[in-house]
């Protein structure tokens, strides 16, 4: 196949790494909430353009359906306590 899948932009917005964790723990969803919105702000400059790089060098071309204007605007319209629960134990509640 000449293009791939590509899940950027699902962890950004639905608190997926291990250091959304530490994140709510230091300021709870509050905090989580501006980190998530500051990884989206800036996911064009840190990671788009980096992976866009390393597919193409493969002959590939990359879809990124967690970045569809539709799917973005749908997460946004949630609030984080409804996409991720970093309340639970580790392991859990994240990805």
């Amino acid at each position: 196949p000449r293009a791939l899948l590509v899940g950027i932009g699902a962890d950004e917005q639905m608190a997926g790494y291990g250091r959304h964790r530490p994140v709510y723990n230091r300021g709870g969803y509050d905090a989580l909430r501006t980190e998530l919105q500051m990884e989206m702000n800036r996911i064009w400059l840190r990671n788009l353009g980096r992976d866009d790089r390393c597919i193409s060098d493969h002959g590939k071309e990359g879809r990124y359906p967690f970045l569809d204007e539709d799917v973005v605007s749908y997460l946004s319209s949630l609030d984080v306590s409804e996409k991720t629960d970093v309340t639970r134990p580790q392991g859990e509640g994240i990805k």
